[in-house]
């Protein structure tokens, strides 16, 4: 007798091939047989008129932090994720050392929404088992960061590692990869990565090459040097023969919208001449991040203390209202790409700012919104986020379409707002793109959402509906499927979703959790 039988079912499998209808069953974690089964089953599901896929991968996420919390985060399931990659764009839990435990928790609590965060290990390996003492309702895979790994070495001092740093962050990297992080993740926009030289990333990419693992890369810019950026991380997949992801792939700034063309067009060559380099992508026109990226890079150099003492001196106001106005900048000036209208602050530790735009803020007080801005920033002691609107709808497509892209979310999840990618988008991806708009055929959207990200990553065991993978599943009503968060009210769970498997356990039945945590902290190469 099975467990789970999942019957009359059309089976799209994450391979990008055309549906079958079949029957899955399922015995203890494992898919054992596809086809059609007659053999009875401690539980059947009936699938008829629905789809049955793989479960989803979110490639790219930050949900660090929601793993050590009471609830493990549920909702991630109500729109098919079995599986989400954390310690994106440079900033991971781990590797720590204790001179910096204290200032690493404070940089990262606005992206962990102040979130506690036990920071009770040094090493990747003594963080992996640490959340291993947690019920996951979904796995974790994880990757180590850059500016992780540069902050334990070089604090955020602003300038180049010596010799001796960059042989200390490779051992601190190896050490990362084969306790099983994934992979190695960069952010070149925020401090301490945003100090790092080519040949830094070079030297570490080396290593990420040596283990397997991939590299990705929140790139140096995506505005106005987008280009060169791009430019930049497939020159690491040439020289060093890494597998690498450019993180959440966009053209931001209008005077930079349509640039998608191009680097879609230097990713497909890459491609073409056997380099191993993708990009992923998140359905929306607007970003997410720390309010502090407003400020030039050398305005964090030495941290958050260091910056909130600069927003105390005049002197040093002046020159960061000067950068932020200057219309040539050398950093990625999110005023210049979107103005004060385009920037919601969706959290602040002082409430008063937040679920407006800053612009709002500065028109409702009569204040200066350049001063108003900094005054925010050090108000609140830098625990402010903000959603940014600066990217194009047909960028989006653009790269949404791309046979090398991987769909992701990009998301931070909140205690109080956040953006609606964390909680829609692959079903946005399926209501819009697939069943609206006809950009990405069924097979092709199941693809990227869970075989691609699969293989880049090097999960072998699950993101393919195939018999001796882990059944990660689920059973979708495709008619019904509709993403209901909105930059509004961006928690709102998605309608379609009526079955989700995780590690062969029903953890969502008819569109509704259940208390069960199944999820596991998956290790690569284990």
């Amino acid at each position: 007798m099975y467990d789970l039988l999942i019957q009359n079912g059309l089976v799209v499998d994450g391979t990008g091939d055309v549906p079958y209808p079949a029957d899955v069953a399922v015995t203890g974690d494992t898919i054992v047989k596809i086809g059609e089964i007659r053999e009875p089953a401690a539980r059947t599901i009936d699938a008829r008129g629905r789809l049955v896929t793989p479960g989803f991968i979110d490639i790219h996420c930050h949900s660090d932090a929601i793993v050590f919390q009471p609830d493990k985060n549920p909702t991630r399931l109500r729109q098919g994720f079995t599986t989400e990659v954390v310690g994106n764009c440079g900033i991971s839990c781990a590797p720590l050392t204790d001179e910096l435990r204290e200032r690493w928790a404070a940089y990262c609590a606005p992206f962990f929404s102040e979130m506690e965060v036990p920071y009770n290990w040094n090493s990747y390996d003594q963080y992996l088992t640490e959340v291993e003492k947690n019920r996951l309702c979904l796995n974790m895979a994880g990757l180590v960061g850059h500016g992780t790994v540069r902050a334990c070495v070089a604090g955020f001092e602003d300038r180049p590692f010596t010799p001796e740093e960059l042989a200390r962050a490779q051992a601190l990297l190896a050490d990362s990869l084969q306790a099983g992080a994934f992979g190695f993740s960069s952010g070149l926009i925020y401090p301490p990565g945003v100090y790092s030289t080519r040949e830094e990333m070079l030297a570490l990419a080396r290593v990420v090459q040596q283990h397997g693992a991939i590299y990705t890369s929140h790139i140096r810019s995506e505005s106005y040097g987008l280009i060169e950026a791009v430019g930049e991380a497939i020159r690491v997949a040439e020289e060093t023969g890494a597998s690498v992801e450019i993180s959440h792939h966009k053209a931001a700034g209008r005077p930079n919208h349509g640039k998608i063309r191009e680097t879609l067009r230097m990713i497909a060559e890459a491609r073409a001449k056997g380099l191993n380099v993708n990009c992923d992508v998140y359905p929306y026109d607007a970003a997410s991040t720390n309010f502090n990226s407003i400020l030039p890079p050398w305005a964090l150099a030495g941290g958050v203390e260091a910056m909130l003492e600069r927003l105390r001196s005049p002197e040093t106001r002046a020159k960061l209202i000067a950068a932020m106005k200057d219309q040539h900048p050398d950093w990625e000036s999110f005023y210049q790409l979107t103005g004060w209208e385009g920037m919601y602050i969706t959290e602040c530790s002082v409430e008063k700012y937040a679920d407006r735009t800053l612009a709002e803020i500065a028109r409702t007080e009569g204040v200066d919104p350049f001063e108003k801005a900094l005054d925010i920033l050090l108000e609140s002691r830098n625990h402010t986020m903000m959603i940014v609107f600066f990217m194009s709808p047909e960028d989006v497509s653009r790269a949404i379409a791309s046979p090398f892209s991987i769909i992701c979310t990009d998301g931070f999840p909140s205690r109080k707002k956040s953006h609606p990618r964390y909680y829609g988008s692959c079903v946005r991806v399926l209501e819009k793109y697939v069943k609206e708009e006809h950009l990405l055929s069924l097979p092709q959207a199941v693809h990227k959402m869970t075989g691609m990200p699969a293989a880049k990553l090097g999960i072998a065991d699950r993101g393919l509906l195939r018999e001796g993978m882990k059944a990660d599943l689920l059973v979708i009503d495709f008619a019904a499927l509709h993403d209901n968060a909105t930059y509004q009210n961006d928690t709102a769970l998605c309608d379609g979703i009526d079955y989700v498997a995780v590690n062969g356990q029903v953890v969502v039945e008819e569109g509704k959790n259940l208390p069960i945590y199944a999820g596991r902290v998956l290790r690569k190469g284990r």
